[in-house]
């Protein structure tokens, strides 16, 4: 029993040491990042060319749709036409048919094992 518990003293001492390593190199690499970039730091290139802001990156907020609004910009308009009318339980009703509809493929496929 003493042995099993050394063991575990041990791994856990070993978990720590990995931690506080790894925490002392995060505070390094912070301590040498520059405070507030100025002038050509704040631009964006791409291979010495000036690259639009709007290209180089995605709004934390549009992340997940940014994607399908810019590969299928006609079929999300479509899409956005028809069926958005800005009331949530009308989004409510649409999961609830996409969640029988997954429900209904899954059973007829057999279920899941």
């Amino acid at each position: 029993m003493m042995q099993l518990l050394i063991e575990v003293l041990k791994a856990s001492a070993s978990m720590f040491t990995v931690a506080i390593i790894l925490y002392l190199l995060y505070l390094y690499a912070r301590s040498k990042a520059p405070r507030k970039p100025i002038g050509d730091k704040l631009s964006i290139y791409a291979c010495g060319e000036s690259y639009p802001e709007r290209k180089a990156s995605v709004a934390d907020v549009n992340l997940f749709v940014a994607v399908w609004k810019n590969l299928f910009r006609s079929l999300y308009g479509r899409l956005r036409e028809g069926f958005h009318t800005g009331i949530l339980s009308d989004w409510l009703v649409w999961m609830y048919v996409f969640l029988a509809l997954m429900l209904f493929i899954l059973v007829s496929a057999g279920g899941v094992p």
